[in-house]
């Protein structure tokens, strides 16, 4: 992921991030989008979106027609081998959570480099999230590292729905708009796989 939002020659970091990458993926595996449609889903300019499709392309991840861009079999392959790795879906407020909206990124086998989860956090607030809680599983349930405190249940049944198990690690990613909670949560969901 790193690779595809990085510097490639001499000149401007690209605008978009590897979290953004991946949101790009999913969005065109779901929809198969226009470049404006794709612009805004990602809330990135479309000379941004430009430059990003141009990199999925050069590395043979898409394809793009009249219709819109959609996945190659290369895409579809690296799409189905990171959701292995790294999957998110929303999930309600919480006492945990500051931003009306939430969303959970389960990362396999994560939970061995959550210390405190202020890095994941960081990583969050640096996408344009609010915040970001970072849990770890263990014993068949969520903990928060360095609280005692029991989760809320709709938010348990909600992260559930992820498929963790004792090792997995889950960022929940927090802000005011919908996108950013997301992003957030994908940036330092990504930021335990490297």
């Amino acid at each position: 992921m790193s690779a595809l939002s990085g510097k490639t020659a001499p000149g401007r970091t690209p605008e978009f991030t590897s979290a953004h990458v991946l949101i790009a993926l999913h969005i065109i595996r779901k929809k198969s989008p226009g470049r404006k449609q794709l612009s805004a889903a990602l809330c990135l300019g479309e000379g941004t979106v430009r430059n990003l499709l141009r990199r999925l392309a050069e590395e043979d991840l898409v394809s793009s027609t009249r219709r819109g861009v959609s996945l190659t079999a290369e895409g579809e392959s690296l799409v189905k081998e990171l959701t292995q790795r790294i999957r998110g879906r929303p999930v309600p407020r919480s006492h945990l959570t500051v931003g009306e909206y939430n969303h959970a990124v389960l990362v396999k086998g994560g939970a061995s480099k959550v210390r405190l989860g202020v890095e994941q956090r960081d990583h969050a607030l640096i996408s344009g999230a609010s915040g970001a809680t970072t849990l770890i599983v263990e014993g068949g349930g969520f903990k928060v590292p360095a609280l005692p405190d029991a989760l809320e249940e709709p938010l348990v049944e909600s992260m559930m729905e992820l498929g963790p198990e004792d090792g997995d690690a889950v960022v929940i990613g927090t802000a005011d708009h919908v996108f950013f909670a997301e992003l957030g949560a994908y940036a330092a969901g990504l930021e335990l796989l490297s």
